[in-house]
């Protein structure tokens, strides 16, 4: 404490009253806490500050960590989040890690700096960092949204994605589509992984085996779509069915499939969320839908609970639903 002290300009009294979160108590002004808090940081000095030092008083603010806001499955589920607080009082404070989870850990440490009540976060990997870890040793309100952590017992929100997978693998097979390739998101994302486990189980159910050439794993966007739908039709055992992960990778897979033009319209392609214009298709679209606003609402619900100290002491995790539909020709083409 004693090199926070010289740094800020104050006694070591003053240093351990703001970070025992006594400034107020001990009428050390707004700013010069403020100052403490600030070289603390600096100085890598963090033992339980959001629950302490930064967490003075409530402050009615959550946070809201993401992977992409120029993703609309984040935007709406994100403007969910914030019109449930705001019903109940609060702001929220949003930001975006961009599957990175340096940037995540970064955001993490912002977020607890400015103070916030709680923290809402889709996590970048499927292990904490030592900025999660803290949050849990330190108690503080957290809630999982769209996706778990493996070893974190803390509340969540997320769709059943495994179930969802397999539903769109039976979905074509209904159609008569036999030879089906997946293109998966990131496999060290809960969502990644789970959404693999239950492609593989659509296709063992139906009596199928996983094809040469027929899986790629990429990261959320566009572009891994565009490289598995490439690398499926260069596959000496063509696709008649391909499936996407999420909305972005269906871009790119639907992005290549338009280019090749004649000749490969009667492949059909299933994908967790779908595009705004693939109902315009003349190709067979099947998707699970995700409750997207539901996700985002009861995420906020959750967190409001816990720091109020409203709902049920015991750990809660929420399983929703996906909503299958067929859009573009739909089930006509078989």
């Amino acid at each position: 404490m004693q090199d926070i002290a010289e740094r800020a300009g104050v006694n070591v009294s003053t240093v351990s009253r703001v970070l025992a979160g006594k400034a107020k108590a001990a009428r050390i002004g707004d700013e010069t806490a403020r100052r403490v808090i600030s070289v603390a940081e600096e100085l890598g000095y963090r033992p339980n500050l959001s629950a302490r030092a930064l967490r003075t008083s409530k402050t009615d603010t959550l946070g809201l960590l993401v992977t992409d806001l120029a993703n609309p499955f984040f935007a709406t589920i994100s403007a969910a989040c914030e019109a449930e607080a705001s019903a109940a009082g609060y702001g929220v404070m949003v930001a975006t890690s961009g599957e990175n989870r340096d940037r995540e850990a970064h955001y993490i440490s912002l977020l607890r700096s400015r103070p916030v009540d709680g923290l809402i976060i889709t996590p970048a990997g499927l292990t904490p960092h030592p900025e999660l870890k803290g949050l849990m040793d330190e108690g503080f309100p957290l809630v999982l949204m769209d996706r778990r952590i493996d070893g974190m017992a803390c509340d969540s929100v997320v769709v059943d994605n495994r179930d969802g997978a397999r539903r769109l693998v039976e979905e074509l097979i209904g159609i008569g589509r036999e030879t089906i390739a997946f293109a998966c998101g990131p496999g060290d994302t809960w969502t990644g992984a789970e959404r693999m486990k239950g492609f593989v189980a659509g296709i063992e159910d139906a009596g199928l085996s996983l094809r040469e050439g027929l899986v790629h794993i990429g990261s959320y966007d566009e572009e891994t779509g565009r490289q598995a739908a490439r690398m499926f039709l260069e596959s000496t055992k063509k696709p008649d069915a391909v499936v996407a992960a999420n909305n972005r990778i269906l871009e790119g897979v639907l992005e290549v499939l338009i280019e090749r033009g004649p000749g490969f319209e009667d492949i059909a392609v299933g994908a967790f969320d779908g595009v705004p214009f693939a109902g315009l298709m003349n190709r067979p679209i099947v998707v699970a839908r995700q409750p997207r606003r539901e996700i985002g609402r009861r995420a906020a619900r959750l967190l409001i609970e816990r720091i109020e100290g409203t709902g049920s002491s015991v750990i809660r995790e929420e399983v929703l639903p996906v909503h299958i539909i067929w859009t573009g020709s739909g089930r006509n083409r078989s």
